[in-house]
């Protein structure tokens, strides 16, 4: 079935939200030097482990239920959309 318009629209807002705390992100990847070599990758990586673990918890909490199969496609493919958005936060860009 998917997601429910109203756990998209909380994902999408929690993106929005991720994107504009992007400089916190890069700040953690600095404070990883020198154990990562690319803080961009590494900076995005943490912001997209942020996005999945806030939007998955909030939905165990909501649903009282794990996300199903197609749930969590759902989820990566409007993650995944974003994800270039995502990175240009964090490259200032």
């Amino acid at each position: 079935m998917g997601l429910s318009k109203n756990l998209r629209d909380t994902l999408e807002q929690l993106i929005d939200d991720t994107i504009a705390q992007s400089s916190n992100f890069v700040n953690i990847a600095r404070s990883f030097k020198p154990l990562v070599k690319d803080e961009v990758d590494f900076a995005l990586g943490v912001a997209i482990g942020e996005i999945i673990g806030g939007f998955y918890n909030y939905f165990m909490v909501v649903n009282r239920r794990a996300m199903t199969q197609d749930e969590l496609v759902e989820m990566y493919y409007i993650i995944r959309g974003r994800s270039e958005e995502i990175k240009r936060s964090i490259l200032g860009i």
